[in-house]
């Protein structure tokens, strides 16, 4: 006699989804479209918090007395329950702790992934600054080798190919002092690109890049249908692949209706929505939620013109950053966040204590088990000869030794 097996019902499913760890989560949702929309239900990612300790929400980044500082904002419930993890915050490095108070330091956060890794530049007074990739629910560090740091780096993205050991890739782009010269195409600007791969604990340099125009600041790298999309200035998008080269037309950013398109910049914001690259607008009725086919490479209205008459309320020029889950959208304005919920219109206010101005705001999920990073052996010997390069003092004094043990033998 057949057995027939019944479906288990959606309450069921949801308990389960909720107690999984992060890489099984990211599993489950390519598995079946009705997993994958439970997964970015309001109510779930602060049961799946609850359940299993994970930490999701964002690292807001500003300027605080010209220092770089960053705070963790989230919902009740996702920014971790025990004493290790609140308040949740960047850790300061162990080789700083015993530097004195008044020395410089500047930490900034650069890419962040929903892995729990962030990617951060160490700046020590006048020092070079350094690479890093960190843990921060752990607070575990790790020092890479520096690229080529007399370029100035305008944008970098972490990718996560594998949790267990951890794999991942970091894209750079940089630009000299004086990149730009004039073609017939206008004004050109060259970016060199560079990729860090940890399964080979180097940089290697990639194809450079030309662009007409500018990267979008305070807009960092969006990771979003297995791509890497930049935001550039005059409403186009950027998409690159895990080795840096672009692997289609850069597409323009959809019109923003009631604003004029000399301001549309200002109001159109590309972020990660349900897997996939979303632009989000701010019209004068409401927000507005495109989401990009990368088949058809164009883009398809979602959510149309929502709303936000109570926000306005309480900050006039808020302005979205981002998508916490499917019905959630953070919005901010100086240094007050809002979680904005689109199916109730009500919110959330988070008053951050110390950044102010021009924020960036960096994707954040994480668990709190021990980074699992295995260096190739044979790799750090070459890693260590990168990282150590001498200057023109060490030159200048192996020189003058050398000159005076030939002027000692001259004279003998």
């Amino acid at each position: 006699m057949a057995s027939s097996s019944r479906p288990l019902p959606s309450d069921i499913i949801f308990k389960i989804l909720s107690r999984t760890s992060l890489e099984t989560l990211d599993t489950c949702k390519a598995v079946k479209k009705e997993w994958h929309d439970m997964i970015f239900e309001s109510s779930f990612m602060p049961q799946f918090c609850a359940n299993s300790q994970n930490i999701s929400g964002y690292f807001v980044q500003g300027r605080f007395f010209g220092e770089q500082v960053s705070e963790f904002v989230s919902m009740d419930g996702c920014s971790g329950n025990s004493t290790t993890t609140t308040p949740f915050h960047l850790p300061r490095p162990d080789e700083l702790v015993k530097l004195p108070a008044a020395f410089f330091v500047d930490t900034r956060i650069v890419a962040s992934t929903m892995q729990g890794i962030l990617c951060c530049v160490i700046t020590l007074g006048n020092w070079r600054s350094r690479f890093h990739i960190c843990k921060p629910s752990t607070k575990q560090w790790v020092k890479l080798p520096s690229p080529k740091m007399r370029y100035f780096t305008e944008k970098v993205a972490l990718i996560v190919l594998r949790s267990k050991p951890l794999h991942f890739k970091i894209i750079r782009l940089s630009f000299q002092a004086q990149p730009c010269h004039y073609s017939k195409l206008g004004l050109i600007r060259h970016y060199r690109c560079e990729i860090f791969d940890s399964e080979y604990w180097r940089w290697r340099q990639g194809k450079d890049i030309l662009l007409s125009s500018f990267f979008e600041p305070y807009a960092p790298a969006v990771h979003a249908a297995g791509l890497i999309y930049f935001q550039l200035c005059h409403g186009q998008v950027m998409a690159l692949n895990y080795d840096g080269e672009e692997v289609f037309p850069r597409p323009s950013l959809p019109n923003c209706p009631g604003i004029d398109d000399t301001y549309n910049d200002g109001h159109r914001h590309i972020m990660e929505y349900k897997g996939k690259l979303g632009c989000t607008c701010l019209s004068p009725n409401g927000i507005m939620l495109w989401v990009f086919d990368n088949g058809r490479r164009d883009w398809e209205l979602i959510i149309k013109e929502v709303d936000i008459e109570i926000i306005k309320g309480e900050a006039k020029y808020a302005i979205p950053h981002g998508f916490y889950n499917a019905d959630i959208v953070l919005m901010a304005e100086d240094n007050r966040v809002f979680f904005y919920k689109l199916q109730d219109k009500s919110f959330n206010l988070v008053t951050l204590k110390k950044c102010h101005g021009f924020l960036e705001f960096f994707p954040f999920r994480s668990d709190l088990e021990p980074m699992d990073i295995r260096m190739p052996g044979a790799n750090i010997v070459s890693s260590t000869k990168h990282r150590y390069r001498p200057s023109w003092i060490s030159f200048v004094i192996v020189f003058i030794f050398l000159f005076g043990i030939i002027l000692l033998f001259s004279h003998a």
